[in-house]
């Protein structure tokens, strides 16, 4: 019954029906209650004119009047609770037999609630007066790393559904999660997850990654040979300066051919395996230092500055988060040709960690603005050599934005420059930031 109250829309805000229903019968009640008392008493003076008769009557009347409320109630209730349960019953029919591992945890202590008959199958009955992470993992004594709590709540209320995917440590299964947070009956914020059981396909997609893995391979091997046999000559003294300007550029193709391998294999990856794993409070100045430390597009032309404090931190991939803001860099300085000012801001929003990237480049049309972010989509800006890369980067940003439970947009306007916002979850408030590594 709790979990039908919890999965009611806005239980919070709006009046549950039953206090509705509660009313009517208490009115009811006291104006059914009001008129026998008022009428009875009328009609037992003009019939009885004895004291001691009318008294005995009154106490008789009394009695009856107790009785009679007595069943009524009992009618209510039971009519009532039956349908109650009924309902739970109903309810808790259709979840165990959902081929899906469902369950309800407090998201501050972590105990469960309700676990469902599927999962009882997988990890047993004795569920009861234990965490999650202890019921559903092998060995677990406290919360999870990739637990999904910080991704799911926005300014303190239930955020948006998180979808995840994780190795389970217990049955060794993969489950594709979907997670939710939502407002128990007694108030306090709960989280409920369904986790479907997707081992069957992710074993063909770990058959089709390695056919990948085989075919990059192939390709990278020639690629690392050109690359590093180009190094080699540009090393070389007295070499012509026509032949060291065609080396110089074979080497710089060869790097791009090499970067375009890599970023294509990892927007298959991200899109492909969701796992959740290695998440942890993230110093955001750390992040956004790394990211214009590892950035090959930035020239001298580009002023490059972080605004952030030192103590904002965000909840998320330490790996993944630097390829974000490198990438966004690498699109700034790559659409300024002429160079200017690049300013990469952080600011604490509560919930969330908003990061911004401006720049002064040749902007973004507003109907280009949505597309830019779809796989192989790039900016028609005329001459397309002049600009590298075949539009995966930004795909892969957007990827793992969302993977992270944040949000990416862009404010543009042809000749004005860009700026790219970024949301991302702050930790919870007992979260160690990590240190660099």
């Amino acid at each position: 019954m709790a979990i039908m109250a919890a999965m009611t829309p806005d239980n919070r805000r709006s009046p549950p029906p039953w206090l509705a229903a509660a009313c009517k019968v208490a009115c009811v009640y006291m104006l059914a209650a009001g008129l026998w008392i008022a009428f009875s008493d009328q009609i037992l003076e003009r019939l009885v004119s004895d004291p001691a008769e009318l008294s005995r009557w009154q106490t008789i009347k009394g009695w009856l009047f107790v009785v009679m409320t007595g069943g009524l109630l009992f009618a209510y209730l039971h009519r009532t609770l039956r349908r109650q349960h009924e309902a739970f019953d109903e309810l808790t029919m259709l979840f165990d037999s959902v081929p899906a591992i469902i369950y309800v945890a407090d998201m501050r202590s972590h105990k469960l609630l309700y676990v469902n008959g599927y999962a009882v199958k997988r990890f047993g009955g004795q569920w009861q007066q234990r965490t999650c992470f202890d019921y559903l993992q092998q060995g677990q004594q406290q919360p999870c790393g990739f637990c999904s709590n910080p991704l799911l709540l926005r300014d303190g209320q239930p955020g948006p559904a998180v979808t995840w995917e994780f190795r389970n440590t217990r049955d060794g299964r993969w489950y594709q999660c979907l997670d939710k947070a939502v407002r128990w009956p007694d108030g306090r914020m709960v989280r409920m997850e369904i986790a479907l059981d997707i081992t069957e396909r992710k074993e063909l997609e770990r058959t089709k990654e390695e056919l990948l893995s085989a075919v990059s391979h192939e390709m990278r091997t020639p690629l690392t040979a050109i690359a590093g046999f180009s190094e080699l000559l540009l090393e070389e003294t007295g070499l012509p300066e026509t032949v060291r300007r065609h080396v110089e550029t074979i080497f710089r193709e060869a790097e791009k051919m090499q970067d375009l391998v890599q970023t294509f294999l990892e927007v298959r990856r991200l899109k492909t395996d969701q796992a959740r794993i290695d998440y942890e409070a993230l110093p955001v100045r750390q992040l956004l230092e790394q990211a214009v430390g590892g950035s090959r597009e930035c020239t001298d032309k580009h002023a490059l500055r972080i605004d952030c404090p030192e103590e904002l931190t965000v909840f998320g991939n330490r790996r993944e988060l630097i390829q974000v803001f490198r990438q966004l860099l690498a699109n700034s300085c790559r659409f300024s040709p002429q160079g200017g000012p690049i300013l990469l801001q952080a600011e604490d929003l509560g919930d969330s960690c908003r990061v911004t990237l401006a720049d002064r480049g040749i902007g973004i049309p507003r109907e280009e603005q949505e597309r830019i972010f779809e796989p192989f989509h790039r900016l028609d800006i005329g001459d397309r050599r002049r600009v590298r890369g075949i539009g995966l980067g930004l795909a892969m940003v957007r990827e793992i934005v969302n993977l992270h439970g944040g949000t990416i947009t862009v404010e543009s306007a042809p000749g004005e420059g860009s700026r790219f916002l970024v949301s991302l979850p702050r930790p919870l408030p007992d979260s160690t930031p990590a240190a660099d590594g």
